[in-house]
C-alpha cells in the first residue's frame, strides 16, 4: 500500500502527462505527449467490473419502467442517468462515444488526435483531487488543449452536444472543484504554460492558466518583481482565479481578485470575450473580472489572465515566538493590526501542528502554540515593525522572539510552515485529510479559534489548526478514514460545527479554497437566499445548459 504523502504526490502530478515548466522568454516548446488511442479501442478495453456494474443498473432501469426490453444504448444511458440521480458524484459512466455518439472524432478533427484522450490512467487522474476525501468521479474523455481558439472549438462542440465541461490545471483544490460529477471533458490545461508578456514599466504580466505561480515567480525574478499571492506549491493560474485563492501573503498583498486586471474567458457556446484592459482602475460599467475570479470554472474557461506584480521587497526578515495558548497569540495579532503595523505574512499553529511539522521537517520547535512572522520593506521600515511587534507580543508571552540569521534559516522556518498540510497527512499513514477552510473578522479570531479548539480537543480524531491569522482566515486539518463511518462522521461534524460558528461571528464558509463539492449547503446561510438566487440567474444567462463545471457553488436544476 503507498503511503500517505505517495498517494499525495499521485494526486498532484497527474498520470502519464508531466506538468511542463514555464516557457522561456521567447517561447519553449511543452513537454511532448502520449498518442491517445482511438475511440472503439478506447471502448472496448473498459474493465469487465464496469461492464458487470452497468448491465446490473441497465436491468434495474428496465425493471423500473416496467419495459420487457431496452435497446442497447438506451438501456446504457438510462442506467447512467439511474447512477446519477442515485448519488450525483458516481464515479462510473459510459465511454464517451457511448453516450455522445461520434464527438471523439469532431474533438480530434478540432485538435488533432495528440491532443485528445481516453487513456483509463489520464482519466482516473483527473477525477481525483488533493483532499482525498471527495468522491473520485473521472471525466470521459481529457483533452489538451494549446490555445484559446482549440478551448473555444471545445466548448462549441460541448454547447451543441450538452456535454459537461470541466477545466483542470494542477488538481490542488481542496473542495472536489476538478471531480467530474457527469463525466464528460476535462479540459488540462497543462500545455497552456506560457509567461506570454512582462510589462516591466507597468509591472504587470500576462499569462495561460497552465503556469504555475512559483514558476511565474522564477520568470519574473531577473525583474525584481513577483506575484503577490501564494498558496499551496503547484498550483496553477488558472484554478488560483477559479477559487479566489489566497495565501500567507493575503494580509499584504490581499487575495487572487486583487491582483487580477484582465481575464480572457471562454464562454459556454465557444465565444471569448476580455473583461478589461491593463489599467489599474476603472469604473467603466460591470467589474467582469471579480464575476469569474472565484467562479470555479462554472461561468466561463479563462484561457489568459492579466496580473498585477509586486516588488520585491528591499528587506525580509523572519521570526518566530511562541505563546502560552492560542488566545494569546491571536489577542497579540489582533493588536499588531490595529497598531497598523504593514506585516508581510503572521501565521500561527498550535501546538498539534508544530508537533507533526516537526515530524516531517525534522525540526525541534517547541510544541506551543507559534506565530510565524514575516517583516518586509527597507531596512528601516522592518527595524521601526520589529520594535513594535516585539513590545506588543511582550504583553502576551514571555516566551521572547527566534529571529532567522540566514536566507537558509529563513527558508527552513517558512517551508515548514508551508509544507504544514502535509506534515499533517504524513502524521498518520493511512488517513485522508480534510482541510477545512473559514475566516472570520480580526475581532472574532480569538474566540472562534478557541470554541474551535475545544471541540478539537475533545474529539478523538487528529486535528491541529493552522491559519493565516493576519487576516482572520484560519484551517483544521482533521485526519480521517472516509471508509470508517464513525471517523466519517466525526470529520463532517467538527468541519460543520466550525463553519456554522464562523457564519455566526460575520464570517464566511470558506476563506480562500473555494466552495466547490463541500461548501454548497452554507451558502444561504452565509449570503441569504435572494443573493444565492441571483448567482443562479447569471449561472443560467452565461451557461443556460448548465454544461460548466455542473454541480459545483450552487445547483441549477
Amino acid at each position: 500500500m503507498l503511503s500517505a504523502p505517495a498517494r499525495s504526490l499521485l494526486r498532484l502530478r497527474a498520470p502519464v502527462r508531466s506538468l511542463a515548466s514555464v516557457a522561456a522568454p521567447h517561447g519553449a516548446s511543452s513537454s511532448s505527449s502520449a498518442s491517445a488511442s482511438a475511440s472503439a479501442s478506447a471502448s472496448a478495453s473498459s474493465s469487465s467490473a464496469w461492464r458487470s456494474r452497468l448491465a446490473a443498473a441497465a436491468a434495474t432501469t428496465a425493471a423500473l419502467a416496467g419495459a420487457a426490453a431496452l435497446s442497447h444504448d438506451t438501456a446504457y444511458a438510462s442506467a447512467a442517468v439511474l447512477v446519477q440521480e442515485r448519488d450525483p458524484r458516481a464515479a462510473f459512466k459510459p465511454p464517451l462515444d457511448k453516450q455522445y455518439p461520434g464527438v471523439y472524432n469532431e474533438l480530434v478533427a478540432a485538435l488533432g488526435e495528440d491532443l485528445v484522450s481516453l487513456d483509463e490512467d489520464e482519466l482516473e487522474g483527473r477525477g481525483k483531487e488533493a483532499s482525498g476525501y471527495a468522491t473520485p468521479s473521472n471525466p470521459q474523455v481529457v483533452v489538451y488543449p494549446e490555445s484559446t481558439k482549440h478551448v473555444s472549438e471545445i466548448m462549441k462542440i460541448a454547447n451543441r452536444r450538452r456535454i459537461p465541461v470541466v477545466p483542470y490545471a494542477a488538481g490542488t483544490s481542496l473542495e472536489g472543484h476538478t471531480v467530474a460529477l457527469r463525466g464528460g471533458i476535462c479540459i488540462d490545461m497543462q500545455k497552456m504554460n506560457k509567461v506570454l508578456k512582462v510589462n516591466v514599466e507597468d509591472m504587470d504580466c500576462v499569462v495561460q492558466p497552465g503556469v504555475q505561480w512559483m514558476e511565474l515567480n522564477d520568470y519574473c525574478r531577473p525583474y525584481n518583481m513577483f506575484l503577490g499571492v501564494d498558496p499551496a506549491p503547484g498550483a496553477c493560474i488558472g484554478g488560483m482565479c477559479g477559487t479566489c485563492c489566497s495565501g500567507t501573503n493575503a494580509v499584504r498583498y490581499g487575495t487572487m481578485k486583487d491582483q487580477v486586471l484582465n481575464l480572457t474567458v471562454v464562454l459556454a457556446d465557444g465565444s471569448v470575450i476580455k473583461t478589461g484592459q491593463r489599467a489599474r482602475k476603472s469604473s467603466a460599467g460591470y467589474d467582469l473580472a471579480r464575476i469569474f475570479v472565484g467562479s470555479e470554472g462554472t461561468l466561463g474557461v479563462v484561457t489568459e489572465a492579466t496580473l498585477r506584480l509586486r516588488n520585491v521587497p528591499e528587506h525580509m526578515c523572519m521570526a518566530r515566538v511562541t505563546f502560552p495558548s492560542v488566545h494569546a497569540a491571536c489577542s497579540a495579532v489582533i493588536e499588531i493590526l490595529q497598531k497598523g503595523v504593514q506585516m508581510g505574512a503572521i501565521e500561527i499553529m498550535d501546538e498539534e501542528m508544530v508537533r507533526a511539522v516537526n515530524k516531517y521537517s525534522g525540526l525541534d520547535l517547541p510544541m506551543k502554540p507559534t506565530i510565524f512572522f514575516k517583516f518586509t520593506g527597507t531596512a528601516n521600515h522592518v527595524k521601526d515593525d520589529i520594535r513594535v511587534v516585539k513590545e506588543i507580543t511582550s504583553r502576551h508571552t514571555k516566551e521572547g522572539y527566534r529571529f532567522c540569521q540566514t536566507t537558509e534559516e529563513s527558508d527552513e522556518l517558512w517551508g515548514a510552515r508551508k509544507h504544514a498540510f502535509w506534515a499533517a497527512q504524513t502524521y498518520f499513514d493511512n488517513k485522508e485529510i480534510m482541510a477545512t477552510d473559514v475566516a472570520v473578522p480580526i475581532s472574532k479570531l480569538a474566540d472562534c479559534i478557541m470554541a474551535t479548539k475545544k471541540e478539537l480537543d475533545e474529539s478523538f480524531l487528529f486535528a491541529p489548526i493552522v491559519g493565516h491569522v493576519g487576516d482572520g482566515n484560519f484551517h483544521t486539518v482533521i485526519a480521517f478514514d472516509p471508509n470508517n463511518a464513525k471517523e466519517n462522521h466525526e470529520a463532517h461534524r467538527l468541519n460543520n460545527l466550525m463553519v456554522k460558528r464562523a457564519i455566526r461571528m460575520d464570517g464566511t464558509c470558506t476563506g480562500e479554497h473555494g466552495v466547490g463539492i463541500g461548501k454548497k449547503e452554507y451558502l444561504v446561510p452565509e449570503l441569504g437566499e435572494g443573493s444565492v438566487e441571483l448567482m443562479k440567474t447569471v449561472k443560467k444567462a452565461l451557461d443556460p445548459h448548465n454544461i460548466l463545471n455542473p454541480g459545483k457553488i450552487i445547483d441549477v436544476e
